[in-house]
């Protein structure tokens, strides 16, 4: 469940929301009038985590990644005529 929150409640307890939103992984919403003026609170370790699942979707890689789980399985020499071959 999300937790939300308006900006005063956020100022008041920023502290232990730090420690709450590090420590069981959940993102807080400090809600305000609207979207525009409303922010989401992560723990870094969450954003650092987030930051590169968006990179290497958006390099390809983790598609590439998923692709391979579907293969079959094959040998060592094929997997190295198929590293050779890539580059």
């Amino acid at each position: 469940m999300e937790k939300i929150i308006n900006p005063t409640k956020a100022r008041t307890n920023l502290f232990s929301l730090i420690k709450d939103t590090n420590q069981d992984s959940q993102p807080i919403i400090i809600a305000g009038s609207d979207d525009s003026r409303s922010a989401v609170l992560m723990g870094k370790a969450d954003y650092d985590a987030m930051q590169e699942t968006m990179a290497l979707i958006l390099n390809g890689q983790l598609q590439d990644t998923l692709n391979r789980e579907q293969d079959e399985s094959i040998n060592l020499d094929q997997m190295i005529a198929e590293i050779n071959d890539e580059q």
